[in-house]
């Protein structure tokens, strides 16, 4: 149960990429778009990897309120996520950009949810780090690819905010199951 609530956790995390992955246009530019692919996989998972690591360095500071920190975490990345859908959905979030500092920049604010998730993981010991970070690779690759290969059109901001609400209710109820009854 808790290995299939570990993936769906993942998978909700990877669909913060996709806003940023529509307005990339590929085929005007495919090299640079598979340097944008490249740059924006590699920036979630290092962020992820950075949020395991800081979790394991620090939070042995406040074990005493595990239940709490895991349950306020995912109640506040579910609520941001749950927040973004209309602006996803009005085209306010989604980004062309010209430069890949800027690209960089939309992509590690993106990825401060994955960071904090990884600081959560380390109230649950029996999380495989090297799954948890594979599954997270499979699936901002993938979404990332289909955000590519999708146009900044009024149904895909519509299909990207449905995914965002998704991954929001997600994060909310997983917040409350590893609170109170793991």
């Amino acid at each position: 149960m808790l290995t299939v609530l570990v993936t769906l956790i993942m998978i909700f995390l990877s669909f913060h990429v996709l806003p940023l992955a529509i307005g990339i246009n590929i085929k005007s530019h495919p090299l640079k778009s598979l340097l944008t692919f490249i740059l924006i996989v590699s920036i979630q998972v290092f962020i992820y990897w950075l949020g395991i690591w800081a979790g394991n360095m620090f939070m042995y500071l406040m074990d005493g309120f595990s239940g709490v920190i895991i349950f306020i975490g995912f109640l506040l990345i579910g609520i941001r996520m749950l927040m973004e859908v209309f602006n996803i959905r009005k085209g306010e979030r989604s980004y062309s950009h010209e430069k890949f500092w800027h690209i960089a920049l939309a992509s590690l604010a993106q990825g401060i949810n994955s960071f904090l998730v990884g600081l959560m993981f380390y109230y649950i010991p029996t999380i495989n780090v090297r799954y948890t970070l594979i599954v997270l690779l499979i699936a901002v690759s993938v979404i990332s690819l289909i955000g590519l290969f999708m146009k900044s059109q009024k149904l895909n901001l519509v299909f990207a905010s449905l995914l965002y609400a998704i991954g929001g209710i997600g994060m909310l109820f997983s917040g409350c199951f590893l609170a109170f009854y793991y």
